[in-house]
């Protein structure tokens, strides 16, 4: 007795050229998320660091912008120089605490009131405060913007001054300072008698690798402390100005 044929199955399944396809799509979705991904990590790597870097700028800027503001008059009489609150404000100071630092001295010093007072401190809020440009420690061939600071003003030996590295990445720094109708690089109190009416300090970050050189930042902070010199020669200005 014949049997009749068993019929095949239909199984249900990919075909060899399905898979390929498939394949192919997947993969060019992974690499549409990897790029978007590492992109949007980039992204935030360097946005990171500039907000990081603007912070450390602002903090340099606010310092710098204190330590003008706070400056004290210097004495009269250029001798005896520099009194123990107030020195002479002189671009390249005769006497200064930090005289034998190994850096490149770009400020005069300030004798200021920017100095904090705690209960921690012993020292009062005047203090010597003196900028300097330092090598870098991290091999690169920039500087470091250094802020070196006195705060004994009386003290029992001799005087310590602490240094604080304030930027990084740095080519150049500034000060300029305007005499009521120019910019000058150089200042002497003890041959004006006097103080500038305005200092501009202006900060360029060193050229990163291929990238565009980046514009100076400039910070112009009015001197708001007269001396009887400089109000006397403000009262002749105005003086001379009115009967013309």
């Amino acid at each position: 007795m014949r049997t009749a044929p068993r019929e095949r199955r239909q199984t249900g399944g990919f075909t060899l050229l399905e898979l390929l396809i498939a394949t192919v799509v997947a993969a060019f979705i992974l690499i549409a998320i990897n790029g978007t991904y590492f992109g949007a990590l980039r992204l935030n790597n360097s946005t990171q660091d500039r907000v990081d870097r603007d912070l450390v700028l602002y903090r340099t800027l606010d310092l710098v912008r204190r330590d003008v503001s706070g400056l004290m008059v210097p004495p009269k009489n250029p001798t005896p120089p520099a009194g123990t609150f107030a020195g002479q404000f002189q671009d390249t100071p005769t006497d200064s605490p930090t005289q034998e630092f190994s850096a490149t001295r770009v400020s005069p010093d300030f004798y200021t009131s920017s100095g904090g007072i705690d209960g921690w401190n012993p020292f009062s809020e005047v203090q010597v405060v003196t900028y300097f440009l330092a090598p870098a420690t991290d091999g690169s061939n920039t500087k470091n913007l250094v802020r070196a600071v006195t705060r004994n003003m009386l003290p029992v030996e001799q005087a310590t001054t602490d240094e604080q590295t304030l930027i990084t990445g740095i080519s150049a720094v500034e000060f300029d300072y305007y005499d009521g109708t120019e910019w000058n690089n150089t200042w002497d109190s003890t041959a004006t008698f006097t103080l500038p009416a305005a200092i501009k300090f202006s900060l360029t970050f060193a050229q990163a690798g291929t990238a565009p050189a980046l514009a100076p930042i400039e910070l112009v902070i009015p001197v708001v402390v007269s001396t009887s010199t400089s109000l006397t020669t403000a009262l002749q200005a105005q003086s001379t100005g009115g009967t013309q």
